[in-house]
C-alpha cells in the first residue's frame, strides 16, 4: 500500500452562525481544524460512501460501478474483502450495530438495500424522494445509534436530509439550504457521531464538511480541499475522520 501523503497539515475549520460572512473562514477559532495525517491509494474503482466497522479497526466502502458491491478496508486503505453483488449505482454505506449487516443506498434507483456481510441482499426498499435527475439521488446513509433511526442524504435538486425509522418509513424531510460558510453545493456522504450526537455531512462540490446538531442547525465547518470527496466516516473515540475520494480512489485520514 503506497502512502501518498503524511503531513501535519492544518485545514481551516470554523464555528459561526448560519449565514455568517465567509471572511470568518480566514481566522478559525483554536481547536476547530482538521490535521491531515495520511492519504492512501485504495484498490477500489469509484469509491463512494464510507463507514466505520463494528470492530473499530476496519472501514467499509462501496463502488458505484454496477455489480462491484462493497469493500472492507483497513484504516490504511488495504482491501481486506471484496463483496460483489447485484447493484446499479451504490453510493452510501453504514454498518448496523443491531445485527452487523450493512445498509447501502442506490442513487439512481432511489432504494435502500440491507445486505449481509457476504453480499446476500435481505431487502430492497424504495425511498420516496423527488427524481428530477437520475444522478441527483441518494448519496449517503448513517444510523443514529442512540435511537436506531436512519439518516439519508439526497445529493441535490433538491438537497435533502431524510430521517427514517427502522421500517424505513420517512419521519422527517429536511431541506438543506445553509448559507455563508456553511453553504454546500451538494450532499455527498453522512456519518453519525454518537459522542457529540451530531451529523457530519461531506460535500464534494464545496470541498467541505459541515457538522450539524439534531435540530439540523450547522455548528461548524471544515474545509477539506478534496476533489470528489464522496464518503465520510467519523471515529469520535480516536478523534479521526476518514474520507474517500471518488475521482482519485484515495482514502484521506484526518485528526480533529
Amino acid at each position: 500500500m503506497r502512502v501518498l501523503t503524511f503531513l501535519p497539515l492544518l485545514l481551516a475549520g470554523l464555528i459561526a452562525g448560519c449565514g455568517g460572512s465567509s471572511d470568518s473562514a480566514d481566522t478559525p477559532p483554536p481547536g476547530q481544524s482538521l490535521a491531515l495525517l495520511a492519504v492512501y491509494d485504495i484498490a477500489v474503482s469509484d469509491p463512494s460512501g464510507l463507514a466505520l466497522d463494528y470492530d473499530g479497526v476496519h472501514l467499509w466502502t462501496v463502488s458505484d460501478d454496477p455489480g462491484m458491491g462493497m469493500y472492507q478496508l483497513t484504516r490504511q486503505g488495504e482491501v481486506v474483502r471484496h463483496v460483489p453483488f447485484a447493484s446499479d449505482d451504490l453510493e452510501g454505506i453504514v454498518v448496523d450495530p443491531a445485527n452487523l449487516t450493512l445498509w447501502v443506498v442506490e442513487e439512481r434507483l432511489r432504494q435502500i438495500l440491507n445486505v449481509t456481510r457476504d453480499g446476500v441482499i435481505l431487502s430492497r426498499t424504495a425511498v420516496d424522494v423527488p427524481a428530477n435527475r437520475p444522478n441527483d439521488g441518494l448519496e449517503g446513509i448513517t444510523i443514529n445509534t442512540r435511537t436506531g433511526d436512519f439518516f439519508v442524504v439526497n445529493e441535490k435538486n433538491p438537497r435533502l436530509l431524510l430521517r427514517l425509522d427502522r421500517d424505513l418509513e420517512i419521519l422527517e424531510t429536511v431541506p438543506i439550504d445553509f448559507t455563508g460558510p456553511f453553504a454546500m453545493g451538494d450532499l455527498s456522504g453522512i456519518s453519525y457521531d454518537p459522542v457529540e450526537n451530531m451529523l457530519w455531512i461531506i460535500s464534494d462540490e464545496s470541498r467541505r464538511i459541515v457538522v450539524i446538531d439534531m435540530q439540523y442547525n450547522p455548528v461548524r465547518v471544515y474545509q477539506t480541499g478534496i476533489v470528489k470527496g464522496e464518503g465520510i466516516a467519523v471515529d469520535p473515540d480516536n478523534r479521526r475522520v476518514y474520507a474517500v475520494c471518488d475521482e482519485e480512489s484515495r482514502l484521506y485520514v484526518y485528526a480533529y
